[in-house]
């Protein structure tokens, strides 16, 4: 990885390229060279393969994944800058994301970046993932060793590299916003590089929820968007603070204050009625949720899978309300749900999936309308009371909840 990173120039790192997909309008060639366009034929022909054998809220076919990769592989190997060419190393990377094969996005990447062909987007992307793969498959400190090795190699400083460094889910947030002051500090002079450094320092201290480090995240926000507003962290970092905002001021009967409205839902392992009105005196955390939601499956693993360990005794229920979107069934979620609990290999350790927490199905989706939600991971949180404290998107709240469940919950809270 290290000679690819020296080939890679600070002319292709810094250039102005932004497409990362090339969509049917004019920028794009009316006509390509007839072996490029039966390379493009092939590709999407795998794409229709794969979309057809592929049910409603199901699971894609590997066979078919692989296929798709490969077709676009065949692409890039004779057309390594062609028109379609950040299509399809998106596409490779997203099935390689699906087919949780660390091992070959590790040898993709470095393939890439010898050929010295990326745009600062796809570089960005595809530093993180390696990272992320090598993380998989020899853990964290394997992880930070290359990104060190990886930045010391680099004539400079080198802030692309830094910011996919504080990505690395083995840090702690102290360790991240270190990174990316030093991210900052390399970043002066380069507008669009700073701009998401200074995003990316804002979305960690959100993560950290509080209202002084969501101060202190806008006045950052403020300064990257007057640098360069159309910056990938910028955006993501407008669209946190948006849902952030919106799920702590809630909506009607949905605000924070309101007693959260009552419901009488099938659990999915045991079919017995679970209603809302006897977790009295718990605090309660609503999850809505479904299998294909990817999303929803992070939010598990980042926050959900953590606070039932350490607080399912200490009077906290936690609550997965599967939605019917996509024609989702019970019996769909509770195939699922006993997969996800089953053993699992994560870096090094086996350990288990620990997502047996209470899950019930909205069959109707009429809970989930009548919670107001419009897309998921959807979480409310109820105080023992049966009042909401906050509802909203997940992965925006995921502070805010940790902090309540922490102060109301085991020893603290009784």
């Amino acid at each position: 990885m290290l000679n690819h990173l020296r080939s890679f120039t600070a002319a292709a790192i810094l250039s102005a390229t932004t497409l990362l997909m090339c969509p049917a309008t004019s920028l794009c060639q009316d006509e390509p060279p007839a072996a490029e366009a039966a390379l493009i034929d092939a590709a999407e022909a795998a794409r229709q393969r794969l979309i057809d054998a592929t049910p409603t809220g199901g699971t894609a076919p590997p066979e078919l994944l692989r296929a798709f990769a490969d077709a676009w592989e065949a692409y890039l190997a004779e057309f390594p800058k062609g028109d379609r060419a950040p299509q399809a190393r998106s596409t490779i990377l997203s099935c390689l994301m699906r087919l949780d094969d660390p091992a070959r996005v590790v040898e993709t990447v470095d393939r890439w970046f010898a050929g010295d062909a990326l745009t600062p987007p796809e570089f960005d992307r595809a530093l993180k993932m390696r990272f992320a793969a090598v993380e998989r498959l020899r853990g964290p400190e394997a992880a930070l060793r290359e990104a060190d090795a990886a930045i010391s190699a680099a004539q400079e400083k080198h802030v692309r590299l830094l910011l996919a460094k504080s990505a690395i889910s083995g840090l702690s947030a102290a360790q991240r916003l270190a990174i990316i002051d030093e991210a900052i500090r390399a970043s002066s002079g380069v507008a669009a590089l700073r701009a998401e450094s200074l995003a990316s320092k804002a979305l960690v201290l959100m993560e950290q929820g509080g209202e002084e480090r969501a101060a202190e995240a806008r006045k950052l926000l403020d300064e990257a968007s007057g640098l360069d507003p159309r910056a990938p962290s910028v955006t993501r970092a407008h669209m946190q603070m948006r849902s952030r905002a919106e799920a702590l001021e809630g909506q009607g009967d949905i605000a924070p204050g309101k007693a959260a409205p009552l419901f009488a839902l099938n659990n999915i392992r045991t079919n017995e009625v679970v209603k809302l009105e006897d977790l009295r005196g718990k605090v309660v955390l609503l999850d809505f949720w479904a299998t294909w939601c990817g999303p929803c499956l992070s939010l598990m693993d980042s926050l959900l899978a953590d606070l039932h360990r350490d607080y399912a005794d200490d009077g906290l229920v936690i609550v997965g309300v599967g939605t019917n979107w996509r024609g989702e069934t019970a019996a769909k979620q509770l195939e699922w749900a006993e997969a996800k609990d089953q053993p699992i290999l994560r870096g090094s350790q086996r350990t288990r999936g620990q997502c047996n927490w209470l899950k019930v199905h909205d069959p109707t989706n009429e809970v989930a309308q009548t919670y107001g939600v419009q897309g998921i991971p959807f979480c409310v949180l109820i105080d023992k009371e049966g009042r909401i404290v906050l509802a909203g998107n997940g992965h925006a709240l995921k502070a805010d909840i940790l902090k309540y469940v922490q102060e109301h919950c085991g020893k603290s809270g009784n």
